[in-house]
């Protein structure tokens, strides 16, 4: 997950400012950063969020539902990506395809995505469809329809989109093996997007328990940015999101993931040309200071042709086609992949030795100062254009309040970055990127099923 103080480095680098007030945490006032949040909550336990900037006239309107693939069990695995399709299914008031009917069709872009920590639904649109945005929102939140024949309309759709993403893909299907090698209690083990036999099996009473405990103002967070009039704008929150009843937020019971104190592995097999691997590391969470010398660590091993990995495997060696690693910090810990495909015939155990040579030394030796001053300036850069956007800004905002709860966080990330030093990207080399540590999955060409 990107964090949100390289946003902050980035922008004041670019002596950008948004908004009018100053941010609460002292890291952010001192570096001259002008952003101001306002932060409301309404009766029934909606958090609602404002950033207000005129530059543009645009308004990104997101809907943060603190519901992923981590709140589904097995056996159920699916429903959090299959309500990202049944939310635009339509209410008594707004029937089926009125999010592209009434907003689409006048300029506003409408769309969602599903992650394993929350669902995200976001419009961004001029300024003038304010009222029916929050109104069109607000209304499926507390009212969606889902009949029988909706339901297995949009499971047909999802089987579909996993086809092509997933069983048709060799990667989709590498990532797919690797979190379930990687994960054997946590939810984070099964695909976003469900396994075939839970979609197929998802009866309309799990879809409607699903929806009422799950969709409710208190597990929801209104993030609106850009171009509005806060006060008519909360006013019209307040008109159409306060009917809607106050219900308990619900409990996350995530099981704990037991340390893993041996290597895992797995081989598939696909219609390829050459050998493909992933290794996956399990690292921190998102709220763990450790995570910043993990995204550091990851971009000067893997960021770029200068990158160390890259300059080993693919320019000295000449054994991978492409390499690529990074440090995937979520709300619960998470994994370091690293990726590869093979050159020509060559088995994908040389890259890993490679791998491991090049993580050795950081290990041993350590990194440089230039390196960790590359590594965050590269990470800003890589973020500044992301958010100069009321939408990427609210996907920042949206996260880190989502995640942590707390959406003024962001800026204490400032400190933590630029306070990583190359002793603590040594630490977390040799704490995480160990070998009982490590799952690997492997793509074979289908042609040596026979000789393993």
């Amino acid at each position: 997950m990107p964090k949100a103080g390289l946003w902050l480095i980035g922008m004041l680098a670019a002596a950008t400012t948004l908004g009018a007030g100053s941010c609460r945490p002292k890291a952010a006032r001192e570096l001259g950063i002008r952003l101001e949040i306002k932060e409301h909550s309404l009766s029934n336990g909606l958090t609602v969020i404002f950033v207000e900037d005129h530059t543009v006239p645009v308004v990104s309107y997101q809907t943060w539902v603190r519901v992923g693939s981590s709140d589904e069990r097995p056996g159920g695995t699916g429903l959090s990506h299959l309500f990202e399709h049944l939310m635009f299914k339509g209410t008594p008031k707004y029937g089926p395809k009125q999010f592209f009917e009434q907003l689409e069709a006048r300029g506003a872009e409408v769309n969602a995505f599903t992650t394993r920590d929350y669902t995200v639904y976001y419009e961004n649109f001029i300024p003038e469809l304010m009222e029916r945005v929050v109104d069109m929102e607000a209304d499926r939140l507390g009212n969606l329809s889902v009949t029988e024949e909706m339901l297995n309309l949009e499971k047909q759709v999802v089987l579909e989109e996993r086809r092509l993403r997933t069983d048709n893909q060799p990667g989709g299907r590498m990532q797919e093996a690797l979190w379930m090698l990687a994960y054997k209690r946590h939810p984070y083990s099964w695909p976003v997007i469900g396994y075939p036999e839970d979609i197929v099996n998802a009866r309309l009473e799990d879809v409607q328990e699903f929806f009422k405990k799950h969709y409710i103002a208190s597990n929801a967070t209104v993030v609106v940015v850009g171009d509005f009039d806060p006060a008519r704008t909360l006013a019209l929150i307040h008109k159409y999101y306060s009917p809607l009843p106050k219900r308990p937020r619900p409990d996350r019971k995530i099981p704990e993931e037991p340390e893993q104190r041996e290597e895992r592995r797995l081989n598939l097999y696909d219609q390829i040309a050459s050998e493909r691997f992933a290794l996956a590391y399990h690292v921190t969470s998102a709220d763990q200071d450790d995570s910043y010398a993990l995204d550091v660590l990851a971009n000067i091993l893997f960021e770029g042709t200068s990158s160390r990995a890259y300059q080993k495997l693919v320019e000295d060696k000449d054994v991978t086609i492409g390499i690529s690693g990074s440090a995937y910090t979520p709300t619960y810990p998470g994994l370091f992949i690293i990726s590869g495909t093979m050159k020509g015939a060559l088995a994908s155990t040389v890259a890993e030795k490679l791998l491991d040579e090049v993580i050795a030394e950081v290990q041993e030796k350590g990194v440089t100062e230039d390196e960790v001053k590359v590594a965050v300036k590269q990470l800003t850069v890589h973020l500044v254009d992301s958010v100069r956007t009321p939408y990427g800004l609210g996907q920042l905002i949206g996260t880190v309040q989502t995640v942590f709860g707390d959406a003024d966080r962001f800026a204490d990330d400032v400190a933590k970055y630029t306070s990583v030093r190359v002793s603590d990207v040594k630490r977390v080399a040799n704490q995480y990127l160990i070998p009982n540590n490590r799952s690997v999955v492997t793509l074979l060409p289908e042609s040596k099923r026979s000789a393993q």
